[in-house]
């Protein structure tokens, strides 16, 4: 019979083998909650979440987890925007407790790991941004959900109070992303790209 530090072993091995398999992007395992806990695998999100699946089942019957009553597998894709007006990927997924936040750049990437408040996530996101671009952190001091169904985030710079807002019909995430990258100033507004693509009166 394994003792508990040759299944911690048995487990660690196994969560490494399913994170090299292409197309994942984080495992979790918690053996000890019986409801919520289980092997979460998260995907990324060009992967073929068919394929990853077959490959995780054969791992398990390779370290015969299945024989094992082992907890329940979960795999889904990272939430994620890719919108080419952020200039970075954002992507928000559910942990157990809250969410990792992480924002994508070219050459750099940054992540938190905050509780799941919706100011929190936005100050995760708006830390995790400024840290890829290299900027001082700014203090996002409120999100709400306005009547017309808008997300709004109000971000503080001292002396600058800017608010950024976005349509929740295009999914949390990336409302939220725009709300954030409009708030501390790297995502322009609409009107402002408008105003920019309007030639001078002096031509």
């Amino acid at each position: 019979m394994a003792t508990d530090d040759e299944e911690a072993v048995v487990s660690a091995k196994l969560v490494g083998r399913i994170q090299d398999i292409p197309g994942v992007a984080a495992v979790s395992l918690d053996l000890e909650d019986p409801e919520a806990g289980g092997i979460n695998v998260r995907l990324e999100p060009d992967a073929d979440e068919i394929e990853v699946l077959e490959r995780v089942r054969a791992l398990l019957v390779a370290y015969g987890v299945r024989s094992q009553g082992y907890p329940i597998l979960r795999v889904g894709r990272t939430r994620m925007t890719g919108d080419r007006r952020l200039g970075v990927d954002v992507r928000i997924t559910p942990i157990k407790g809250g969410a990792r936040v992480e924002v994508v750049g070219s050459t750099v990437r940054s992540f938190r790991v905050v509780p799941p408040e919706p100011t929190l996530i936005a100050q995760g996101l708006a830390d995790a941004w400024c840290q890829v671009l290299g900027r001082p952190p700014v203090e996002i001091s409120r999100v709400s959900v306005t009547s017309a169904k808008t997300l709004e985030v109000v971000a503080v710079d001292a002396p600058i109070e800017r608010t950024g807002d976005a349509e929740l019909a295009e999914g949390w995430t990336q409302a939220l992303a725009i709300a954030v990258g409009e708030a501390i100033g790297v995502v322009p507004k609409p009107e402002e790209v408008v105003d920019a693509n309007v030639p001078s009166p002096a031509w």
